[in-house]
């Protein structure tokens, strides 16, 4: 595909692939009711900022939950504030400034001797290594993560860390072009996060199969992935999700023949663009149209979308 989930990220899923980054905060003995609540209005303002496509705010309303639980001594919420603020920064292309937040979550999570923490800020980190290109660094990373999860007993934050490890792993596979092996784990974390319950992530596992069946040259069960991702993101209204999946259906109505499907998707997910103000990704989505037309012209003016405006802020 042309795109990428940011979050992949992961993200997406986002659009989070690791939205529980910003759930509330987890308990820890007694706090200052104030500011235990400045930390939770402060992690919900900053979800729904990065909903809304607002990272620098959703940055900066982490960094107070961050202060706030560091003035508690509360150190594994300070280690997920830290996480979350190193996944932010990828999502920017801060890949440095990620990279040092990391390095302060894992610090703390080794002192706190809490592996679940610790290998959290693992697949984090692991991400980034695949986003920079280092893919010999991204499977030591994976390892190490394996390692540490493998001796602990089952819960649901296990099998959320080793859900985000295994989509994490897919996508190393899928940039290796070892498709089979990168859908393979894309289902494992799909069977762990509809265990979980987990149905935001889920949206960003189907897409991520349909990825890799398109890779393969099977666009109907593509196809049949990126419809259910679609009903999912449209669900939980995650509009870059939502772009996301059109423009993976379109790419597999395009293998599969069906052209006027295809346009309908990928005008989709230009549109979405547009109001996101993602001129680079619309411009792919509009070259995308454009090679479709090429092969199944239409009755319209098309020359029109060249020209489509472009809504203020």
């Amino acid at each position: 595909m042309t795109s990428k989930r940011p979050a992949w990220c992961f993200f997406l899923f986002l659009s989070f692939l690791f939205p529980a980054l910003f759930s509330g905060c987890a308990s820890s003995g007694p706090r200052l009711s104030k500011l235990q609540s400045d930390a939770r209005s402060a992690l919900s303002n900053a979800n729904q900022q990065f909903l809304q496509q607002h990272p620098d705010t959703a940055l900066h309303l982490v960094r107070q939950a961050l202060r706030a639980h560091q003035l508690l001594g509360d150190l594994p919420d300070s280690v997920r504030d830290m996480d979350r603020i190193g996944y932010i920064e990828v999502t920017t292309g801060q890949y440095s400034r990620a990279v040092v937040w990391y390095e302060r979550a894992e610090l703390l999570a080794s002192i706190l001797r809490d592996p679940l923490l610790t290998a959290q800020t693992e697949v984090l980190s692991c991400d980034t290594e695949i986003f920079l290109q280092q893919n010999v660094q991204a499977r030591q990373t994976l390892k190490k993560v394996r390692a540490i999860l493998l001796p602990l007993p089952d819960s649901a934050q296990k099998n959320h860390v080793l859900a985000h490890a295994l989509n994490s792993e897919g996508m190393l596979f899928l940039r290796e072009k070892h498709f089979r092996k990168a859908l393979s784990s894309f289902q494992k974390a799909l069977s762990l996060n509809r265990k979980n319950g987990d149905s935001s992530i889920t949206a960003s596992n189907f897409s991520n199969i349909g990825n890799a069946e398109l890779a393969l040259k099977k666009p109907n069960k593509s196809r049949e992935a990126f419809e259910k991702a679609l009903s999912l993101d449209r669900k939980s209204g995650n509009s870059k999700g939502i772009a996301f999946d059109s423009e993976g259906l379109s790419l597999a109505d395009v293998q599969i023949g069906h052209w006027d499907q295809a346009l309908q998707s990928i005008l989709a997910a230009f549109q979405i663009r547009l109001q996101q103000h993602d001129m680079e990704q619309s411009r792919k989505d509009f070259a995308l149209f454009q090679e479709i037309t090429s092969k199944h012209p239409v009755s319209v003016n098309t020359s029109l979308l060249q020209d489509w405006p472009i809504p203020s802020p």
